[in-house]
């Protein structure tokens, strides 16, 4: 009996250190993936509040500007607390969608693939979404102003505080203009990972049968996975728009208000289907092949 326990222990304390390594190059391959693809989405992600600003340039002369001065001052970008703001978003995102798929995993030894895949989804959502608002409020409290007050040519980002476009206005305005920004913000958010998350697994179920287009199904399912994403912004990037409106102009007339989102449209939504194709495309097939690598070494290894 003493000896049976000593081996349960062993067996126990040894799933431990096994799944102890697995989350570790969880983390890893999420730091990683995060770090990779922040730059450019911070870099897009300026220039489209940027543009938004009331006294805005266009939008891909502004984007040229920024990437410019990534390339020329890198050290700038990644101190700037915007670039922080990006790193933490997507670094918790990845880390969560692959600690609880572990975690999961480890519980139900694999058995119930759909359990482990809804509770992933849940969690990857609970954190993405608050998170994303929380740093599109910071990127327009820090790019949505005027431009004459942004020094493109200085320096990628300059985060010192700036008057809130809504000092002019009363408490009680001021705070019901924040909750429509976030409560805008939230909801273009859910459009798109619903859009990249939920969407194209039941795309691929639809269209499983034999296409003359597209005849091998892997490939299919592939490309379901990538566009299905990008078309998702089509429907959040007006409430994206909205949402950064609300924040530069939130005492706008609503015949001004549509107007300029309606200039805005075409170019940020180009630029936004752009920018998902790093973030939910080479990011996660980065944090994918990062995470299957580490933990081929943990397989390997003495753990098991």
């Amino acid at each position: 009996m003493s000896q049976q326990l000593m081996q349960s222990e062993k067996n126990t304390w040894g799933k431990g250190q096994v799944l102890a390594a697995v989350l570790a190059g969880d983390i890893a391959a999420a730091t990683i993936s995060a770090t990779a693809i922040s730059p450019i989405l911070t870099v897009i992600d300026r220039s489209v509040v940027e543009n938004a600003a009331p006294a805005k340039q266009p939008l891909l002369s502004t984007l040229r500007t920024n990437i410019l001065n990534s390339v020329r001052r890198p050290r700038l970008l990644f101190a700037t607390k915007p670039f922080i703001y990006m790193w933490t978003l997507y670094a918790a995102t990845y880390t969560t969608a692959n600690a609880v798929e572990s975690i999961g995993t480890a519980l139900t030894a694999g058995a119930d693939r759909i359990l482990i895949s809804s509770i992933t989804f849940i969690s990857t959502c609970l954190v993405n979404v608050p998170l994303g608002v929380w740093k599109d409020v910071r990127f327009v409290q820090t790019y949505g102003r005027s431009v004459e007050q942004v020094k493109f040519s200085k320096m990628v980002g300059n985060t010192r505080p700036v008057a809130s476009p809504t000092r002019s206005t009363s408490p009680a305005r001021a705070t019901r203009s924040s909750r429509t920004v976030a409560a805008t913000f939230l909801f273009r958010d859910a459009i798109t990972i619903f859009g990249s998350i939920s969407l194209p697994p039941m795309l691929s179920s639809a269209v499983s049968a034999p296409d003359p287009l597209i005849p091998d199904p892997s490939t299919k399912n592939a490309a379901i996975q990538i566009f299905t994403p990008v078309l998702s912004q089509v429907v959040a990037t007006p409430l994206h728009l909205l949402g950064l409106d609300f924040y530069t102009s939130p005492e706008g007339s609503s015949a001004d208000r549509t107007q300029r989102i309606k200039s805005a449209l075409l170019p940020t939504t180009a630029i936004r289907c752009a920018r998902i194709i790093p973030a939910f495309g080479i990011g996660m097939v980065m944090n994918t092949w990062l995470r299957d690598c580490f933990h081929g070494q943990v397989r390997g290894s003495d753990f098991l």
